[in-house]
């Protein structure tokens, strides 16, 4: 079937990835899988690539391989069984069992079949030389029809060469994730390397290196209204612009983040955007502005908010009392519980 081709060429990231799963959608409807259940099951291959991996479509996959064994399809039931041992491995890597790995990998050596995806399962459940297999790996998959694939495997060949202490390798490897993203036009995949090459330079101390990967990121996360990472964007960025004493870039970003947060209920970056107004108050030599924000957010975050969290804004009006002294910061606390009582 021609358009069944054309689905297993598709390269699976950027538009083509939402292309290639349509498509894929379509076929599973037109093929009869009674008849026809090899054409049908390579179509639910391509679905699982396509798609985010879940308990649910790792569920799929391994219902999809006990029916290839019971077709007798053995090709298709051991590059199932190979592709669900690497993304269990990834994760789970302990869990996955010894045995049926390597039985699985002698099929593949037998019927002379998945010598990509065997590597991708030996790199994901033999750690010991996870680096080799998965440079073995990303050797074999220049064709775009594996740029889903190759994509996440550069990102596991950085960790793994972080691991080993590797950093020229680890960064090389990112910035290959990062070309293949960018190739493909997939905004998603582009923000989550760019966020990986940022905190790579901030962990080697090159915090000039990586603000402009955190900024490319934000730019992509807020037009994919990806709330997410807008948060942790805007928590690896707004201090780098305190330092830098960039105050309207601050003011900026914890705006972004106040609402990024509250979209997420993630009360503790809420918490931190108000604590980044209050400090900016300070800055600009308003101490009562300062204590009365987050005065205000302990009060009407109260009930949303986690105890720890709270904490945090007593923990810094806490440090204002003693940076004020006392009888100034009671003057303006005092103020600032009158307001927020009768807001």
């Amino acid at each position: 079937m021609s358009s069944l081709r054309v689905l297993e060429a598709m390269p699976l990231l950027g538009p083509s990835r939402s292309t290639a799963t349509e498509l894929a959608d379509q076929l599973a409807y037109q093929i009869n899988p009674d008849t026809h259940p090899e054409e049908a099951l390579r179509v639910l291959i391509c679905r699982f690539l396509a798609a985010e991996a879940s308990a649910r479509t790792l569920g799929q996959l391994a219902t999809a391989e006990a029916w290839a064994t019971q077709e007798d399809l053995p090709h298709i039931a051991t590059r199932i069984q190979l592709l669900w041992f690497a993304e269990i491995g990834r994760a789970h890597g302990d869990a996955v069992d010894e045995p049926l790995l390597e039985t699985a990998l002698a099929t593949a050596v037998q019927l002379g079949i998945c010598e990509t995806e065997s590597l991708l399962a030996r790199a994901a459940c033999q750690r010991e030389h996870r680096d080799t297999h998965l440079s073995a790996a990303l050797e074999r998959m220049s064709d775009p029809r594996w740029a889903g694939l190759a994509f996440r495997a550069w990102l596991d060949l950085a960790a793994a060469l972080h691991a080993g202490a590797d950093s020229a390798g680890a960064e090389h490897a990112l910035h290959s994730a990062l070309a293949l993203a960018t190739k493909h036009g997939d905004a998603n995949a582009e923000i989550e390397v760019r966020t990986r090459i940022a905190v790579h330079y901030i962990n080697r101390g090159l915090a000039s290196n990586a603000q402009p990967h955190l900024e490319q990121a934000l730019t992509l996360a807020r037009r994919e209204e990806d709330d997410l990472s807008t948060v942790i964007l805007c928590s690896l960025l707004c201090p780098m612009y305190m330092n830098q004493e960039a105050w309207p870039a601050a003011s900026r970003l914890s705006d972004i983040l106040l609402v990024a947060g509250a979209r997420r209920a993630n009360w503790y970056a809420v918490v931190d955007g108000h604590v980044t107004q209050s400090t900016l108050s300070l800055v600009h030599g308003d101490p009562a502005a300062a204590i009365s924000r987050l005065v205000r957010a302990a009060v009407h975050l109260r009930e949303l908010v986690p105890a720890a969290a709270i904490n945090i804004l007593k923990g810094r009006l806490a440090e204002l009392r003693h940076r004020l002294g006392n009888e100034t910061f009671d003057t303006h606390y005092r103020e600032a519980m009158k307001r927020s009582t009768v807001a």
